[in-house]
């Protein structure tokens, strides 16, 4: 993700722009999902928590680190059994030899550029039981340093972040 085959970086305009390969790879997670709280008179409803955190070695993949964390409740309101809110956050680290690359490219080219790092994502969302065969899901997401703090190029002779943004969606899922 920033070398050549001869070692320079793919920066560099006498790089042969030819990435280096690397032999294997991996990832290591865990995920922990828990009830915390129940009613006593509800064995369906409640609030859980779930953790995830992954590794990969970030000389060859493009996000080193990614965890993300949340809680959910199932039958919030006692008409809605069946509905679960959740709220959520994710933070994923861009590799190092993608960050070096980016380093890379302003020392070649002259422009400047943000460094790039880590997006993080905080998500609220409501999963609605319209019907036993019909499930609506609103979702809203705030989403920072998108693509870990990418430049978005224009004219200008210094390039800017993508801004961070705001997404909204609703997912519809028919069960026949």
């Amino acid at each position: 993700m920033r070398r050549d085959t001869s070692g320079r970086s793919l920066a560099d305009a006498t790089s042969n722009g030819i990435a280096a390969t690397h032999r294997g790879d991996f990832g290591l997670y865990l995920v922990l999902d828990k009830m915390l709280w129940q009613p006593s008179s509800a064995a369906t409803r409640g609030l859980a928590a779930f953790l995830r955190v992954g590794g990969a070695p970030g000389d060859r993949n493009l996000i080193s680190l990614e965890a993300d964390a949340g809680l959910t409740y199932k039958g919030l309101f006692p008409s809605r059994e069946a509905d679960l809110m959740g709220i959520a956050a994710s933070y994923g680290r861009i590799g190092g030899a993608a960050r070096g690359l980016a380093s890379d490219a302003v020392l070649f080219t002259g422009v400047e550029q943000p460094a790039r790092d880590y997006e993080t994502v905080l998500e609220v969302t409501y999963q609605l039981n319209v019907a036993p065969w019909w499930v609506l899901q609103p979702d809203l997401q705030l989403i920072f340093h998108p693509g870990g703090h990418i430049a978005a190029p224009f004219a200008a002779r210094v390039e800017q972040p993508i801004p961070n943004g705001l997404v909204l969606g609703i997912r519809s899922t028919v069960t026949f």
